[in-house]
């Protein structure tokens, strides 16, 4: 479609006037590189050196290969390598992270994986599925993660080439709740793919792809070739793979897609551009000798080569390039074509027209023409310096046009913040003219223009410069050393060894550089722009943008989060003062990132501004942040800094569940098998639990474990307890610690072994659990060696970590042992706590204990609990009146109960909210 531009006519000067206006010939479609607008996120892992299964040495070649390919077609590329499960786990979350704003988002495996259930598990390279429980916490369902990136994409496609035999001896393994057997020895399950969906294999369901010989698979190493030609269709580029396959393996290898796409997706579309100057007019003076046409050079886009040839020769003279008389069979390189000459046959000229076509290495062309005017008046115009200098015979040479200045461009951008504009002193004082081609890009940043993301070789209108946005991925380093698992997302991973997922007690370092190398800068990410024309001293402009992780995200974000661009820090680690201001810092400068709104909820509360803290997470949540919805509904769950009610919090897990949260996955999962605030399901509660394990949430290991530890709802299977309660307490899960022990203290489905239990409960304790305590206490009763202090004091801390029967337990040892109490009223405020945290068994009891203690003393503590507040309530003297019922209801920030005992646990529970518990310590 034609469209006008003045850009070059502008720059044209000399005694030849341009007249004509300018043609933009747009050959194909100018949409951003492919049938979905938005940006393109990758996965790409490659699994070679597993260590109890035969190597697949071309796996990591595969990857590396893949990812540069997808690089060059605009993916933002989450690459890892030789992944163990908890790399794995951690390098998918990073994966989740980029597709927070993703259009397209891109799955690509190679290594061992298996078919069991009709589906397909990716296998980390510490796998062993030695026994049939194995397969739940040591592969990864491909399912969950497609289900995942639907829920971020419009878009989704993934590529197995993963079809090699199935390695194990093991015949059989869990999945849910039934055993299942695996599905033959060769080959993935065939998949059908929901609306959006391109699912690729690298051979036919149930047979085996070839690793290959030549350091790539044959249908990586095939892809590779094909997948950057540009504007091919991706249904017909896999029919041309497809081919090329069974071509290159004698027949023995067929690639395999089910598709349910509903749009086109190009992994290269060239962005035909042909801009030419569609007519101009040269004036010349009577007589003239020769005439230097000045023919402005054509642009396109892609870097494509160009030749010009002339159509139609001038009637009255002839065209010549240096000393070679130009004709109709001459071809003219671009860059040489304001070079042309005009050399009139007579002084008499009146006036000719030349006519000239434009043709792409591809074969499009456009057509343009010159037409030369005599003109008497022409003498009388002021010289002008021309574009360009051209040697005319003895004539002397014109000045050289003065050059423009290359233009440096400094930026900041912190990641996870969406695209970062040009400087606007740029824009206003340096803005060039004309078109812009982009000659280079980070492979780590995408560029846009006007909405519209933009490809290396793509031109932009040199006015549009001021549309120009960049955003830089969300990987700040990029580890290279082979010998270690890699995982290029964030710039911290976790320290090596045990790991809490769920406990927010993950401790993180910087990737380490290998011994011979020199540590790091600041990363910085580089955009270059050249002028479109050719000339001999091209100013380029160079875009720096210097790239950095907000303050906010390292002081404040939670692990685990889905929506996070840093690793995060426990509750009660977070520093309270500089969180707070670098914060509130981040969320007035974007207030659009819903992220920065959750982490400085955290802040609040973590400072105790529960009424802020709540503002700003209700923000967060409505903005989509789906860890600060998960974090609201365990608020309702807990009655804490909103008025308690578990029905509030189930939508609010689920919207996070389909997100691929674990969190919410883990919250939801456990209150449908226990009907919390909902309708018990307890089938689909498992399955969620299940979802979370898979994604290293330890909490749902514990779940699922008591479940087949307790057989409540699911057949009892203490063997299958055993390996989730193990692989938890691996992760340094506290729960896990105390579950693990509580199997041993019992010898259930191991041989009983009380030191064992003892162990792993007192690192539990050591750890925070709240009932670890206890539990050592109960133990010590049991054995009969407790020493009446000790136990005393494990039962209250495990009553001010929250867990009730602490609270029960210390309250009965004290009515024995009254010489204990701290002070008279201990016992009271015990039973209330205990009483307060509503838990099943137990709170019933310490209320009904805490009904048979005289209403003097309690009044007292309520007095005492109101003047901890800071309510001035007058002596302490056991009498409630209308003074302390006025301090209560501002504490309380409602009605006070009429009842004493029920006030006390009122404000014994608000108190205790206040101490700003680990609530995900809780109910877990």
């Amino acid at each position: 479609m034609p469209a006008r531009n003045a850009g070059i006519a502008a720059r044209l000067a000399g005694a030849m006037l341009a007249c004509g206006l300018i043609m933009l010939l747009a050959v194909g479609s100018v949409l951003a590189a492919d049938g979905v607008s938005g940006r393109r996120a990758a996965l790409v892992i490659g699994n070679s050196a597993y260590e109890h299964l035969a190597r697949l040495p071309n796996a990591t070649n595969d990857a590396d290969r893949i990812r540069d390919v997808l690089e060059r077609a605009n993916f933002e590329v989450t690459l890892g390598k030789d992944l163990d499960k908890k790399g794995l786990e951690e390098t998918i979350l990073g994966f989740l992270r980029t597709l927070n704003d993703g259009d397209v988002a891109l799955f690509y495996y190679s290594g061992h994986a298996v078919q069991v259930g009709g589906h397909n598990f990716m296998l980390p390279v510490d796998a062993t599925l030695a026994t049939s429980y194995d397969l739940e916490v040591q592969a990864y369902n491909m399912s969950s993660l497609l289900e995942y990136m639907r829920e971020t994409s419009s878009l989704q496609i993934a590529i197995l080439d993963a079809c090699r035999d199935n390695p194990f001896a093991n015949n059989s393994y869990y999945v849910g709740q039934a055993k299942v057997a695996v599905e033959g020895k060769k080959g993935l399950a065939s998949v059908a793919p929901q609306d959006g969906t391109l699912i690729v294999y690298s051979t036919a369901p149930d047979r085996v792809a070839l690793d290959g010989t030549q350091g790539l698979s044959p249908f990586t190493g095939t892809f590779a070739e094909y997948a950057l030609k540009p504007n091919v269709e991706v249904r017909k580029l896999l029919s041309d793979i497809r081919a090329e396959v069974i071509k290159r393996t004698d027949g023995r290898q067929t690639p395999w897609d089910a598709s349910s796409l509903t749009s086109s997706f190009f992994f290269v579309t060239r962005q035909n551009l042909l801009i030419i100057e569609d007519m101009r007019e040269v004036r010349v003076p009577p007589s003239p000798k020769e005439v230097a046409l000045r023919i402005s050079p054509p642009i396109t886009s892609g870097n494509a080569e160009l030749t010009i040839s002339f159509t139609k020769l001038p009637d009255q003279g002839t065209l010549w390039l240096g000393d070679q008389q130009l004709s109709l069979d001459s071809k003219v390189s671009a860059d040489r074509i304001e070079e042309v000459m005009f050399k009139p046959a007579s002084a008499d000229m009146t006036g000719d027209e030349v006519r000239y076509s434009v043709t792409t290495d591809s074969g499009r062309s456009a057509s343009g023409i010159v037409r030369v005017v005599v003109d008497a008046q022409a003498v009388a115009q002021a010289p002008v310096k021309p574009a360009l200098t051209i040697q005319q015979g003895d004539e002397p040479k014109p000045a050289a046009p003065e050059q423009a200045k290359p233009i440096l461009v400094a930026m900041a951008s912190d990641i996870g913040t969406g695209f970062a504009a040009m400087p606007e002193e740029i824009v206003r004082s340096s803005a060039p003219t004309g078109w812009l081609r982009l000659e280079k890009r980070d492979p780590e940043t995408q560029v846009a223009v006007d909405g519209q993301i933009v490809s290396e070789g793509d031109l932009i209108k040199a006015e549009d410069i001021a549309k120009l946005r960049i955003r830089p991925s969300l990987k700040l380093v990029s580890a290279s050393d082979t010998d270690v698992p890699v995982a290029e997302t964030v710039a911290m991973a976790p320290q090596s060894g045990k790991a809490d997922t769920s406990t927010d007690s993950m401790e993180v370092k910087p990737i380490p550089l290998p011994a011979d190398k020199t540590a790091a800068q600041p990363p910085v990410r580089t955009v270059v722009l050249m002028p479109a024309v050719k000339t001999v001293a091209p100013a380029p402009i160079t875009i720096n943008v210097a790239v950095s992780v907000n303050e906010c995200d390292t002081l404040a974000a939670e692990p685990l989060d889905v929506q996070a661009v840093a690793d995060g820090k426990l509750p009660n680690d977070i520093d309270v003062a500089k969180a707070l201001v670098a914060c509130k810092a981040a969320v007035d400068q974007h207030p659009e990132v819903a992220r920065f709104k959750y982490q400085y909820a955290r802040a609040l509360y973590a400072e105790g501004n529960f009424k802020e803290a709540l503002t700003e997470l209700n923000a967060a949540s409505d903005a989509g942040h789906v860890r600060a919805s998960y974090l609201l509904g365990r608020l309702y769950q807990f009655g804490a800094a909103v008025e308690r009610d578990p029905s509030r919090a189930i939508p609010l897990f689920e919207t996070g569940a389909k997100r691929g949260d674990p969190y919410s996955q883990y919250a939801l999962g456990k209150a449908l098998v226990n009907g919390t605030g909902t309708k018990a399901d307890v089938e689909r509660g498992m399955a969620l639990a299940e979802r979370a394990a898979e994604s290293g949430h330890t909490y749902a290991m514990n779940l699922l474990g008591s479940e087949y530890y307790l057989g409540r709802y699911v057949k009892k299977d203490y063997a299958r307890a055993l390996r989730l309660f193990q692989e938890s307490a691996n992760r340094d899960d506290v729960y896990g610690m105390v579950n693990l022990g509580v199997l041993y203290r019992d010898g259930a489905g191991v041989e009983k072994d009380q030191a064992r239990a003892t162990e792993l409960f007192e690192q539990a304790r050591a750890k925070g659990h709240p009932s670890a305590g206890r539990l050592l206490g109960y133990m010590a009763v049991q054995n009969g060696n407790a020493n009446t202090e000790i136990l005393l004091n494990w039962y209250r801390e495990s009553a001010e970590r929250g867990d009730a029967w602490g609270g029960y337990f210390a309250a009965k040892l004290l009515k024995d042992n009254p010489a204990l109490q701290r002070d008279s009223g201990e016992v009271v405020r015990l039973l209330a706590l205990s009483a307060s945290q509503d838990t099943k068994d137990v709170s019933a009891d310490a209320k009904s204990d805490l009904g048979k203690i005289g209403s003097s003393d309690v009044a007292k503590e309520v007095q005492l609990a109101l003047q901890r507040s800071g309510q001035d309530v007058g002596d302490i003297d056991g009498k409630l009146g209308a003074r302390t019922r006025d301090a209560a209801a501002a504490v309380l920030g409602t009605d006070a109960p009429r009842d004493s005992r029920a006030l006390l646990i009122a404000l014994l529970r608000k108190e205790w909210i206040e101490s700003r518990p680990r609530l995900d310590m809780l109910g877990s």
